[in-house]
């Protein structure tokens, strides 16, 4: 590349997905690199290479995006924690992050600091339940992503922008930010949900839990066509 800037279409084929989840990452702030030039989004080309070398250095299986990934699925490849403790928020998200698997593999700090760094922003817990992830602008990548659902030992103070005390924490792991943005697109969806609410303040055994927001997601997000006759008759109507 020897252009300083890159349009949405190249950055789109660059990551191999669609020009919508560009716009949605951009949507999540998860793109920092980019800026609008008479009102077209433009991306630092150096800031990209940066970006995707340090994917690379993951392995390439982590630069497979996969646009079907389901909370359920990132659950499964996370873990669902029960009663964790703390005095403080801080305590809280150091004991989430020991069960990381093969966590002498990460530097827990730097997962900490870009988990923190998005936080300060703007708090991600209401009614309850906190959604953090990843800042866009400090990345820590995975192998594959994963959400850690934790079910605090009592409330906790979240810093929630309604005041409501924090009682379950998801956290995005990803390994890329495309991911990172369709999990949280999936939670946020999901959030608005009586019934998921309801999932969650019950703590659910792992089990029970895994298979009511499977049920759930297959229910809001499934995309089946109608059948052959059917598009034929809605067709002649």
């Amino acid at each position: 590349m020897d252009k300083i800037f890159l349009t949405l279409k190249d950055v789109a084929l660059r990551l191999g997905v669609s020009e919508k989840t560009i716009y949605r990452m951009l949507n999540d702030n998860q793109i920092p690199f980019a800026v609008k030039i008479g009102g077209q989004w433009r991306f630092r080309t150096d800031a990209l290479e940066g970006w995707l070398n340090r994917q690379a250095n993951l392995g390439p299986e982590v630069r497979q995006i996969d646009s079907d990934l389901t909370v359920h699925e990132a659950l499964q490849q996370g873990a669902v924690l029960y009663r964790i403790h703390g005095h403080n928020r801080d305590e809280a998200i150091d004991e989430l992050l020991s069960v990381l698997p093969y966590s002498s593999n990460f530097n827990l700090n730097a997962i900490k600091l870009a988990i923190f760094a998005r936080e300060s922003l703007v708090a991600s817990s209401m009614q309850g339940i906190a959604y953090m992830g990843i800042s866009g602008e400090q990345p820590v990548f995975f192998e594959k992503t994963m959400v850690l659902l934790a079910f605090l030992e009592a409330p906790m103070d979240f810093k929630a922008l309604d005041g409501v005390k924090t009682l379950a924490v998801f956290l995005v792991l990803p390994a890329n930010l495309a991911e990172q943005s369709i999990i949280e697109a999936k939670l946020r969806r999901l959030s608005m949900e009586k019934e998921f609410q309801k999932i969650i303040a019950g703590q659910l055994m792992r089990k029970d839990l895994l298979h009511a927001i499977h049920f759930l997601e297959q229910r809001l997000f499934s995309r089946k066509k109608p059948a052959k006759g059917k598009r034929q008759n809605q067709r002649q109507g």
